[in-house]
């Protein structure tokens, strides 16, 4: 008699297919985890060596923008050394100065600066048109006026300007008071005092950015409603709004004489651009040859990273004193001295 087999039929048949399929199929399911493993650790070291160029290259643009910007503070300190050394040379401001000429970008270690001074007294300081009452200036509004219809724009600008600056709640008949503004989205309440910044003029009705643009070359924002214009150094379209009654071909030539014969007052002023003094009496009071305030712009380029700078700063007798800094980028490195 046969002893029975203590396999079943089916763990018989189990067992025959994995003898006959043998161990090359464990190599293989081996080989396949591995392929996965190594797959996956290939994936996560680019991961990490692309993390890594990341944060090099991220780390490596900080630093030299942190370089950058401090060139570029280092360009302003020229800036104001030569407006420093300017109240010693001459009693006058005008396109002749050391600190108005334009010069080449100045090589710095790695980088370049490239820096500019405009005095900001050559064009209408808008903080000028309200008077220390509160109440706006009449003479400073016609300028104003004028000047506004010079650069083809809409004279009922000047109504939400004037609300703004004004220390009433009583809009203009074109303006726009706090009650206007606050049912803005979202809202916020008008100044109705002196402009910080020119960028402010963007919070007043109907300044739109291409209204701006027009004025960025005519208009500034001075801490002090009581500066005037440096006849020496203010754009064509400025003399014309203080002017009204003089020639464009006599102003024309007193722009061209004035590069190498600044005016040194009223009386010469008035000599040169041949006007009767009674017609414009009350434009002589607010025009000057000296100024007080200006903008230095500075740009520094340090492998290929760039920084920049407009710092307005106030020029007494003993300092010259920064009042307000902005970034700003405004110049092109290749823009050479003229």
């Amino acid at each position: 008699m046969k002893p029975e087999s203590s396999l079943t039929p089916v763990s018989s048949r189990r067992a025959y297919e994995f003898l006959k399929a043998g161990p090359g199929t464990e190599r293989g399911a081996a080989l396949v985890i591995v392929l996965l493993a190594v797959t996956l650790l290939t994936v996560v070291v680019v991961e990490f060596t692309y993390s890594a160029q990341v944060d090099h290259h991220l780390t490596y643009n900080a630093l030299k923008a942190l370089q950058a910007s401090y060139l570029a503070r280092s360009g302003v300190n020229l800036a104001l050394l030569a407006l420093k050394k300017d109240t010693q040379k001459s009693s006058i401001d005008s396109l002749r100065d050391d600190w108005a000429r334009a010069l080449p970008p100045l090589p710095a270690g790695e980088g370049v600066v490239l820096v500019r001074v405009n005095d900001e007294q050559g064009k209408l300081n808008l903080n000028a048109l309200r008077n220390a009452n509160g109440t706006i200036n009449g003479r400073w509004r016609e300028v104003a006026e004028r000047l506004f219809t010079l650069q083809d724009l809409d004279l009922g600008l000047l109504d939400p300007l004037l609300d703004w600056l004004d220390g009433d709640d009583f809009p203009e008949p074109r303006g726009a008071e706090q009650s206007h503004y606050l049912s803005l989205t979202p809202p916020y309440a008008p100044r109705n005092g002196l402009l910080l910044t020119l960028g402010e003029l963007g919070r007043i009705e109907g300044f739109t950015p291409a209204v701006r643009a027009r004025l960025n070359r005519v208009v500034t924002v001075l801490p002090s409603s009581n500066t005037k214009i440096n006849v020496n150094t203010a754009p064509a379209e400025v003399l014309a709004a203080l002017f009204p009654a003089v020639n464009q071909t006599t102003l024309e030539q007193f722009l061209e004489s004035r590069v190498d014969t600044p005016a040194h007052g009223p009386t010469d002023l008035r000599e040169r651009l041949e006007f009767d003094p009674r017609s414009a009496v009350d434009a002589l009071t607010l025009i000057d040859v000296r100024s007080e305030f200006f903008a230095v712009q500075a740009l520094a380029t340090v492998s290929s990273v760039s920084q920049g700078l407009t710092v307005i700063v106030q020029r007494r007798a003993a300092a010259v004193i920064p009042i307000s800094w902005q970034p700003a980028l405004f110049l092109s490195m290749n823009e050479g001295a003229t």
